[in-house]
């Protein structure tokens, strides 16, 4: 089946709510619902590529002619002839996703969707991480009496120092995070589940493999907590 006919065979109609999703009137977003569907497609049509394999496999086992020699003997006939003409499974219609060198079949790689998930965990992440600066600076400033001693001027600085250092910290955290999600999506596609699970283990490791990050750990578990939560709200159309 060409890609062509494979895009009219979509059900794209079960992408466009036709009645309201909530008790209040409001109705789903489209483009979630056909991030849903293509995703359910893409797994069916994988799962259906390993059944046709496999019954394949099946077939030239179980399909082998015997034919019995003058000798007494048994000489097996050519299978894979015999399969060609009676089993429909080798016709030109058959689609086969591409597995990558991971034996798994991802999600087709954009530049343009790394970009925009790196821009959006940097966005989110510096923003989050100015306000936590912000906040513990004005913390150690109040608490220190050396700086209680110091000039406004001094300890605006403080502040702002740590504020900024702050954002750039937990900006490339949370942009390194979703950029490992995104790489998890191409290479396996395990879901919201394991793209969560596999980008905070990994980021979060690398927070605990320096001794003075780890301090920034309970922020960084915040971070990722709330990305996981708006995902499967989402997900299940409450937000």
């Amino acid at each position: 089946m060409s890609s062509w006919d494979r895009s009219r065979s979509i059900p794209w109609s079960r992408a466009i709510p036709v009645a309201p999703a909530t008790a209040t009137g409001e109705k789903e977003d489209v483009d979630l619902m056909k991030e849903r569907v293509w995703r359910d497609l893409s797994r069916e049509a994988a799962n259906e590529a390993k059944e046709l394999e496999k019954s394949k496999g099946n077939n030239n086992q179980q399909n082998q002619p015997m034919v019995s020699s003058p000798g007494g003997g048994a000489s097996s006939e050519s299978a894979d002839e015999a399969t060609q003409q009676s089993s429909p499974l080798n016709g030109s219609t058959t689609t086969k996703e591409e597995v990558n060198f991971l034996g798994y079949v991802g999600r087709p790689y954009q530049t343009s969707d790394l970009l925009r998930n790196l821009a959006f965990g940097a966005t989110i992440g510096s923003i989050t991480g100015m306000c936590f600066g912000f906040m513990d600076s004005i913390r150690s400033a109040s608490s220190s009496d050396l700086l209680k001693s110091a000039s406004r001027s001094a300890q605006g600085r403080f502040v702002f120092q740590g504020t900024y250092r702050s954002g750039m910290f937990f900006g490339a955290f949370f942009g390194a995070f979703h950029t490992i999600k995104y790489t998890t999506r191409v290479l396996a596609d395990p879901g919201d589940a394991g793209e969560i699970g596999l980008g905070s283990v990994a980021a979060l490791g690398v927070l605990m493999a320096r001794r003075e990050w780890r301090v920034s750990m309970p922020y960084a578990v915040m971070l990722v907590g709330m990305d996981g939560f708006h995902v499967f709200m989402r997900e299940d159309g409450k937000v």
